[in-house]
């Protein structure tokens, strides 16, 4: 198949740090050339890929002047593939939200969008009715909830290469956290329980300066020695080691987002996760196994020390069955597949009823 991918402009692909997006694009693009599909990335000019890139923006639009339309920029950006190169492709694959909603909805070639963000806020609601009809993927179950009668295809997890992260079969003596530096979604929790479970607490994040840190956030909380230890932004081979030598992931993101790369990545490791119930991580746990999907924080505390008896092996098998870069391939091309041969049938359908429409047309007779 002659596939595009048009990807998040934020940020260039794939991004380092916990952006699920981008991160998952870049896996499922290298699988798809792995596979032999012709896939054309089009992305920003410092994106690294075996696919064809085509570039839609020299950087990345985190990274242009504040005075930049950003919103113009990405508009034209997207133009590019959905009016002037449709018809290279056999399906356009957008990861760039409800941005390319308007051209997706004109595109004569199929398209399929997969959403990461929340979509539970009140907004949204008229934006989907618009454009109802597009073919959408989810991350999580729960993140398409508040949508529901939109046009979900599938609900697909983010996966991660198999070979690309270490089993550990030890489990470690700290607490990893990956996400954003705010108290306020997730950090404070996590500090929390970490405090009355009387276990380190290890924290990636996309900050790598505590001159940049959110407000809400005492600087003294992250400085080792007072049970916390900022790690900063990490590399992948950073990131391994330190989801391999966890105890546990904790996500306490209990929010419909599509935060569910992590768990992906953990139980790569062979390491549990313990969730809040709301977000994609709590869907992703089977309970007593993988981990624990909780509705509290005292229930987090509660459950952390039966997870040094969980099976990591486990683990790692539900990895390869369900959260693996193969399956969520397998998943994407079936797809990709019956959107295209739907398309097909539907312009035979259009064209037949059109040969009718011509051939039963007769010339008027008057009669007197």
């Amino acid at each position: 198949m002659k596939i595009a991918q048009i990807a998040p402009l934020w940020k260039n692909v794939p991004s380092r740090g916990p952006s699920d997006g981008e991160r998952a694009l870049s896996y499922l693009t290298e699988e798809l050339v792995r596979r032999g599909h012709e896939v054309t990335l089009c992305a920003s000019a410092d994106s690294r890929t075996s696919a064809t890139l085509e570039v839609l923006c020299s950087t990345p639009l985190d990274r242009t002047p504040e005075n930049w339309s950003r919103a113009g920029a990405a508009i034209l950006a997207v133009e590019q593939v959905f009016g002037a190169r449709a018809d290279e492709f056999d399906l356009i694959h957008s990861h760039c939200g409800i941005d390319g909603f308007p051209m997706a909805q004109r595109c004569p070639t199929p398209t399929l969008t997969t959403l990461y963000d929340r979509l539970d806020l009140p907004e949204y609601v008229p934006v989907f009715k618009q454009f109802r009809d597009l073919p959408l993927v989810a991350t999580s179950d729960t993140q398409r909830a508040p949508l529901a009668w939109a046009s979900w295809q599938q609900t697909i997890y983010p996966g991660v290469p198999s070979e690309l992260y270490r089993f550990n079969p030890r489990p470690g003596k700290y607490l990893a956290f990956i996400g954003n530096l705010s108290m306020g979604k997730g950090l404070g929790m996590a500090i929390e329980i970490a405090r009355r479970a009387h276990l380190p607490l290890r924290v990636a994040s996309r900050q790598n300066s505590i001159d940049r840190l959110p407000l809400s956030i005492p600087s003294k909380l992250l400085v080792a020695g007072n049970g916390v230890e900022w790690l900063g932004e990490l590399t992948e081979p950073a990131k391994i080691s330190f989801l391999g030598g966890a105890l546990a992931l904790v996500c306490t993101q209990g929010w419909p987002d599509a935060s569910g790369l992590c768990v992906a990545e953990a139980l790569a490791c062979g390491t549990p996760v313990v969730a809040l119930h709301g977000g994609a991580a709590g869907e992703m746990i089977y309970d007593h196994v993988t981990g624990f999907a909780c509705d509290s924080l005292d229930e987090m505390v509660h459950v952390l020390p039966l997870v040094r008896d969980l099976d990591r092996k486990a683990c790692r098998n539900v990895f390869e069955k369900r959260f693996s870069v193969e399956r969520m391939a397998d998943l994407y091309v079936h797809l990709y597949e019956r959107l295209i041969a739907s398309a097909a049938s539907h312009r035979r359908f259009s064209a037949s009823f059109a040969q009718v429409a011509r051939t039963d047309r007769r010339p008027m007779v008057v009669t007197n």
